[in-house]
């Protein structure tokens, strides 16, 4: 047996090429966790230059802003134009493209946005006949101007583009709802929810408890080893994923012990990787 040449001890299954320079474990040297180690030690006291704080403070992560904090975020972001944001020609490619949409009517609109006509409503400002000034209900339930309070507030063409965008693109997440001021969105829950209802309830095909049972049934039964790498077993891996078929859920027969690592790069993978799976809904066995 060829061991990994990167020294994690593991087997060595690809040869170089294609990016590896030696033979390696996995297909990318970078997911070889002897090299995710040294990377991890190179990088300790650094700055993180996707955050733009220390690695010592990346504890704040998750914690709600403060207002001050809000505000100064706000400052910093002034003046950071397109052209500075994508260059000048992805800029000039983007205005066009909203350009055209914040002119749509709402006829225009239903034929071409299907899915966003079905989830937002729309009319035209009957105070202002002949304009097409279009109008929609804030997302804010509290607000005067929401749907709950038969209400309409006209959006700035870019509110409706973005909100387009994360309906209908295959990339969105559903969000970027619609608001009449900066007041409804801090006090709406959905605001900054990445398209994620908080007070969705999920409906799982089983209770914590039988979960636990049949967890610790297939790691017992594989003496908690990793079926796929041979290294200690942290993960239950569904061979049928429970989010297409929930009726194998807790079927044994169908599962297998995992490390957390193999879990992910070889277990969900293609169609079956973690981002599809996010995207459906849980589906209970047919009774």
């Amino acid at each position: 047996m060829k061991l990994c040449s990167y020294g994690c001890g593991k087997e060595a299954n690809y040869p170089p090429g294609k990016g590896r320079l030696k033979w390696c474990c996995n297909k990318s040297p970078n997911s070889c966790s002897e090299n995710r180690r040294k990377n991890r030690e190179t990088h300790i006291g650094k700055n993180n230059h996707m955050f733009g704080i220390l690695k010592e403070n990346h504890h704040m992560f998750g914690k709600k802003q403060s207002k001050e904090s809000i505000e100064k975020n706000r400052e910093t972001q002034k003046g950071r134009t397109w052209e500075i944001i994508y260059g000048e020609e992805r800029a000039k490619s983007l205005r066009k493209e909203r350009s055209i949409e914040q002119k749509l009517t709402i006829e225009q609109i239903k034929e071409r946005y299907l899915l966003f006509s079905k989830i937002e409503e729309m009319r035209y400002n009957p105070d202002k006949p002949g304009e097409n000034e279009i109008q929609v209900h804030c997302k804010n339930h509290l607000c005067k101007n929401s749907k709950e309070q038969e209400g309409w507030f006209t959006p700035i063409g870019h509110q409706l583009y973005e909100r387009i965008r994360h309906l209908e693109k295959e990339w969105g997440n559903e969000g970027c709802y619609l608001y009449c001021s900066q007041e409804c969105k801090d006090i709406c829950p959905l605001y900054q929810s990445r398209g994620t209802d908080p007070f969705r309830k999920t409906d799982l095909p089983y209770i914590p408890e039988e979960y636990q049972t049949f967890r610790n049934h297939v790691l017992t039964r594989d003496n908690y080893l990793c079926q796929f790498c041979g290294e200690k077993a942290t993960d239950v891996h569904h061979e049928r994923p429970q989010k297409l078929e929930s009726f194998f859920a807790l079927d044994p027969d169908f599962a297998w012990s995992c490390c957390e690592e193999c879990h992910y790069s070889k277990g969900h993978t293609g169609e079956c990787n973690t981002g599809n799976l996010a995207k459906k809904n849980c589906q209970r066995p047919v009774t």
